[in-house]
């Protein structure tokens, strides 16, 4: 794929984002901040990668390994927290596609662990209430399929506003009856 300006700027506002969600991620329980910041670092390695021109090859092995991990924080967040023992199957397996979308140059091997883990994103927002997960997860479905396209910038400004949509915390919700409403008699 050719290299523009418009990639350019989208991996390095990728880039930003990942460092911004890195910074986020702080005061997240160890269960959601640390599979978070993976997927931070590995979405990172991706932007880096798109700028040196690798962006193609890099998003068969990074990008379902960092959706398999932004799903298993999200679940930690807003749903119950896998065991250790199921979270390193759903790694192995997620990277385990990349490697053979690698390897054997059919692309839907990488994008099926993406769709997947946003789906997962998608429920655990859902269960939560959490509408800025549950737009996450859509636009990491959406990044899988603009790199399904080969729209390399559109895929890393969707990762992107995922990222961020994940990292940001949740407004709490009010139990008072001001913001509830009263019940009419």
């Amino acid at each position: 794929m050719a290299f523009d300006s418009l990639n350019l700027a989208a991996a390095l506002i990728l880039f930003g984002a990942s460092i911004v969600a890195w910074l986020l991620a702080a005061p997240f329980k160890s269960a959601s901040r640390l599979y978070l910041r993976f997927g931070a670092v590995l979405l990172a390695a991706l932007s880096v990668t798109c700028i040196a021109g690798l962006g193609d090859i890099a998003a068969l092995f990074l990008l379902p390994l960092a959706c398999a991990s932004l799903a298993l924080s999200s679940l930690a967040r807003f749903a119950q927290p896998l065991r250790d023992f199921a979270a390193t199957l759903a790694l192995i397996a997620s990277l385990a596609c990349g490697l053979a979308a690698m390897l054997s140059g059919i692309w839907i091997l990488a994008l099926m662990p993406v769709a997947l883990a946003s789906l997962v994103i998608i429920a655990a927002g859902v269960n939560s209430m959490a509408l800025v997960a549950v737009l996450s997860g859509v636009a990491l479905f959406a990044a899988g399929l603009a790199t399904l396209q080969g729209a390399q910038a559109g895929a890393l400004l969707f990762l992107a506003a995922g990222l961020l949509g994940l990292s940001r915390r949740q407004l709490l919700r009010s139990t008072s009856k001001a913001w509830r409403g009263t019940a009419v008699p």
